[in-house]
């Protein structure tokens, strides 16, 4: 009996060095101001939005020929929905097929 008790005793494979460690007690979770945010303005502050914060010295502008969106390009390379065929075939779910 002893044997077999010996066996079912659970034994770590995985040895930690240094012991458990105590968590931390002190910790705040009040905002703070990211450290580049604009004269340390919090998200969301009276006074701070996205579109008035938001300032790019160096615009980038697409060359000639190229775009930076689909929809800016010329119809023939624009994205093409289903066809009516292809919308039915999807929503049957294959079941007209017949093999």
């Amino acid at each position: 009996m002893r044997p077999a008790a010996r066996l079912l005793q659970r034994v770590p494979l995985i040895k930690f060095v240094g012991g458990p460690h105590p968590a931390p007690k002190n910790i705040s979770h009040a905002a703070k101001p990211h450290p580049c945010a604009p004269d340390g303005a919090l998200p969301g502050s009276v006074g701070s939005s996205s579109q008035s914060s938001y300032f790019n010295s160096n615009p980038i502008e697409p060359k000639d020929g190229e775009a930076f969106s689909r929809a800016e390009l010329p119809a023939r390379f624009r994205y093409k929905g289903p066809s009516e065929a292809e919308i039915e075939n999807i929503t049957s779910g294959g079941a007209a097929l017949i093999f």
